[in-house]
């Protein structure tokens, strides 16, 4: 899950730059249908008038740091696990809402938002068999 929240991570630092406007235009896909920097620009990726990409970054940093904290326990930690899904389960949360709003509101696509989107929802079944116990 390490390497999976640090791609998450990886992901998006660029579109946060792009949102904060410190980079003009975000390198993109030349297919029919994608527009990174219109999707990553749009009304709804502002929600309660901050970048997406801010709150994004938190989540996978938070990510991080509760799998090391967990890597640092010599005894497993209920209260971590729980923690940890629940971060997943909000980032998958928000994935899906993402998801309809790229093909629903904005018909565009973002290479970088479905490649986030695919790295949250890889992350519920690892995070479920982490709760669970299994390792």
């Amino acid at each position: 899950m390490n390497v999976l929240a640090g791609m998450a991570l990886a992901d998006a630092i660029p579109v946060t730059l792009r949102q904060l406007d410190v980079i003009k235009r975000l390198p993109d896909v030349p297919w029919r249908g994608f527009d990174a920097n219109k999707v990553t620009t749009s009304p709804e990726a502002y929600p309660f008038g901050i970048a997406d990409g801010i709150p994004a970054m938190g989540l996978y940093l938070t990510e991080l740091g509760l799998l090391a904290l967990r890597r640092r326990r010599r005894r497993r930690s209920k209260w971590l696990d729980r923690a940890l899904a629940a971060c997943v389960a909000g980032g998958a949360v928000a994935a899906g809402y993402y998801a309809v709003q790229m093909a629903v509101v904005e018909k565009r696509a973002c290479v970088y938002c479905i490649g986030a989107i695919a790295i949250n929802f890889a992350m519920v079944p690892v995070a479920w068999r982490t709760l669970r116990g299994a390792r």
